[in-house]
This record gives structure tokens, C-alpha cells and sequence, in this order.
């Protein structure tokens, strides 16, 4: 078997997938590249700034898919799904289905999943009212908000409430599990609306934050102590329209008193979910998944799912941009290691 004649399929074209295939390609190693939507970059092309450097998500998504498409090994099929696979050993025989319906068959000796990760449905919080009030948004939908602001100069409204953990560490409505990266995005969407215009007031509810990653606790503290972002303790217990407004009822429980705050808008950082198609896409390809959907990895095989079967990025947990492009890089290593075997070790 030749280098020219190795392909891996990468399913999904965001930040871990493309990593992914631009290290097999590099190797030398066919790749092909498919994404259900018509352009590559997945979450990340829905992101206004980044932490902890606030720097622009556009600008690193650009420069990855210029090197994809710089490199002659890569094949990017955009509006394209895995529509069947059948296993032959060591092959892959697959269906690769486009939005016109046309199908290409291809072979290919090694998958890496990367399809990326959903919000939960905040709509099961019926009491801060997501899909019954129209100032009440989740943390993608504010992201295309502070966009649009930015892009037309435009101020954020006078007041905006951020509430963590909407469907995560809540057994009760969401999911016992921390879904890892939303205390950051938050601090990062106070941050830039801060940023974007000073004199709006914002607030933080949260029952903890956690700041575990380089140079995140600073960031954080930024956040608080420069931007003058107020974090209040507490989970908020109903949000009620009043005046053109939304009335806020929590308890501070750091000061051990309820209170009331009025805003004009509030911004649920929605867990972190798996996608549908993952799980769909693991059945076919012999991989677990987990209680909740998440793909689950072989015993000490941190990005293998089943043989010649990978994965990589928020299709396994939810992940931040340098942990996507890490996983994406580890699973990449793993493929190019086993081609390499093929070959007999060239």
C-alpha cells in the first residue's frame, strides 16, 4: 500500500476535523474532508472573539482553511454526509451523500470523527422563558448579537444577565455533568459587551466559576476587576417581564439575601450536548457512546473509538478551540501512525 493510495475520511469540517485532516495531509496521506454544512469551520464561524486573548475565531478558521486548500492531498466536500459504510476488513467502503443528491463512493482505511457538539434546549427551563420572550437568547444566538453589534456600531442594550449552568450540574432538568467551557464563554460575552460598550451594565449569575486552563484565571479576574462585569452567586429563580423589561428574582448567596435585577436582556449558556448524528455515525462505525451520546474512547486509547476508528473535538465532550485543534492533532497522529504500519514501517 503507497502513501497515494492511504485515505482517511474525516467527518466534520470545524476546528478539530480540520486540524485532523491538515496533519494526515501533511504526512503525505489522502484525506477527504466532509462537512454537512456549505462552508468549513464549524462553531467557530459563529464566534465574536475568543478568550483568554480575545482574539478573532474568523482569523484562525481563515488561515486553517488556507492551508487545506493549499495542500494537494486534501479533498473538502462541503453539504456532504456519510450516508452508509460497509467495513471490509481494513476498508471502508463509504457513501458520501451531497445536497444535490449525487453519491461518490470511495474507500478509505481509517475514520476520525469530528462532528462537533449542540446546546441544550433552554425552552426546558419554562421559568426564565428561552422561545417565549425574545430578549431571552442562548449563548450562540448572543454571539451572532455581538457580531451584528460590532460589525454595525451598534451599542448592546442597557443591561444584559448572563446565567450559567442552564442544563448542566442539574440532575433535575438538565445533566449532572459540567459542561467545562461554558464559565468561560460567559466571562468572555460579558467581557466583549463591556468592550463593545462601557456603559452597559452586565451581570453574571453562577454558582461557581471555573477558570482551569492557562492564563484563564487571569482572564477571569480581568473580566471582574477591569471590565467591571458583576458575578452575583446564586441561581436565578424566575425571570419576569415587566415594562418592557425582565425582572430577575435570585438569592446572592454569598450575601445570604434575595434580590431583584432589571435587564433588557438575559443569555443562558446552554449545556453542552451531543449532536444526533454522532451517535448515528457510531453505530455505524462500531464506536460506543456514552449515557448521554458522547462518543466513548478505547481503555487508554485517549482519541480511538473503535480500529481505524477516531475521534476528536466536542463529538467526544465539550472541548475549547486549542483543546479541538490538540484532539484533532492526537487523532491525526494515531492515523498517521497506522499507515505508516501499513506501509511496513516506512
Amino acid at each position: 500500500m503507497s502513501k497515494q493510495t492511504s485515505t482517511a475520511l474525516i467527518i466534520g469540517g470545524g476546528l478539530a476535523g480540520m486540524e485532523a485532516a491538515l496533519k494526515v495531509a501533511q504526512a503525505n496521506y489522502r484525506v477527504v474532508l466532509v462537512e454537512k454544512e456549505p462552508i468549513l469551520g464549524g462553531t467557530m464561524n459563529s464566534l465574536y472573539s475568543s478568550f483568554p486573548r480575545w482574539e478573532n475565531p474568523q482569523k484562525l478558521v481563515n488561515y486553517k482553511i488556507k492551508q487545506l486548500k493549499n495542500n494537494p492531498f486534501v479533498e473538502i466536500m462541503t453539504s456532504t454526509t456519510l450516508e452508509s459504510c460497509q467495513r471490509n476488513g481494513e476498508l471502508f467502503n463509504v457513501n458520501l451523500a451531497s445536497a444535490d443528491g449525487k453519491i461518490k463512493r470511495d474507500q478509505v482505511q481509517a475514520v476520525v470523527i469530528a462532528t462537533g457538539f449542540d446546546l441544550f434546549d433552554a425552552s426546558v427551563y419554562g421559568e426564565y422563558g428561552y422561545g417565549i420572550y425574545p430578549n431571552v437568547v442562548n449563548s450562540l444566538e448572543y454571539e451572532a448579537l455581538l457580531k451584528k453589534w460590532a460589525e454595525t456600531n451598534t451599542r448592546p442594550p442597557q443591561a444584559v444577565a448572563f446565567f450559567k449552568c442552564v442544563g448542566s450540574r442539574d440532575r433535575s432538568k438538565g445533566n449532572p455533568y459540567c459542561s467545562k467551557i461554558c464559565c468561560m464563554y460567559t466571562a468572555k460575552q460579558a467581557g466583549v459587551t463591556k468592550e463593545i460598550n462601557p456603559e452597559t451594565k452586565c451581570y453574571v449569575f453562577y454558582m461557581d466559576y471555573r477558570a482551569t486552563g492557562k492564563e484563564y484565571e487571569e482572564f477571569v479576574r480581568n473580566v471582574i476587576e477591569q471590565r467591571k462585569v458583576r458575578y452575583v452567586r446564586g441561581r436565578p429563580a424566575k425571570v419576569i417581564p415587566e415594562n418592557d423589561r425582565l425582572l430577575i428574582r435570585a438569592e446572592d448567596t454569598l450575601m445570604g439575601i434575595p434580590i431583584e435585577v432589571a435587564v433588557d436582556m438575559v443569555v443562558l449558556a446552554a449545556a453542552i450536548v451531543p449532536r444526533k448524528e454522532t451517535a448515528s455515525l457510531a453505530g455505524m462505525l462500531g464506536a460506543a457512546t456514552d449515557e448521554y451520546g458522547f462518543i466513548e474512547p478505547l481503555y487508554g486509547e485517549p482519541v480511538m473509538a473503535n480500529d481505524r476508528v477516531f475521534f476528536a473535538g466536542g463529538c467526544g465532550f465539550a472541548v475549547e478551540a486549542a483543546g479541538a485543534q490538540h484532539q484533532g492533532a492526537a487523532a491525526a497522529a494515531n492515523v498517521i501512525d497506522l499507515f505508516n504500519q501499513d506501509m511496513g514501517g516506512d
